[in-house]
């Protein structure tokens, strides 16, 4: 059995998160005596939830999504 490292809970987390906003979401679902708000309360709890996982299962959070669109233009300052 693989040892639990950070990388690990890192990868797990969202996943987790993802399957307890769809339990919720059929749970809702399936619950006959639900009212329009409870219905609506309830999908946002699960919408948020897997909105929350989808934004913790980045791939790299330290790596830039910006890239150099110009790499010739260089700027210089010759004052003294």
């Amino acid at each position: 059995m693989k040892p639990i490292t950070a990388e690990l809970i890192n990868s797990l987390t969202p996943i987790l998160i993802a399957i307890i906003g769809g339990i919720i979401a059929v749970t809702v679902l399936v619950t006959p005596s639900n009212t329009d708000a409870r219905v609506s309360a309830g999908m946002g709890l699960a919408g948020t939830a897997i909105a929350g996982a989808a934004g913790l299962a980045q791939s790299d959070k330290s790596a830039s999504t910006v890239s150099e669109k110009n790499p010739k233009s260089v700027i210089q300052n010759d004052e003294v």
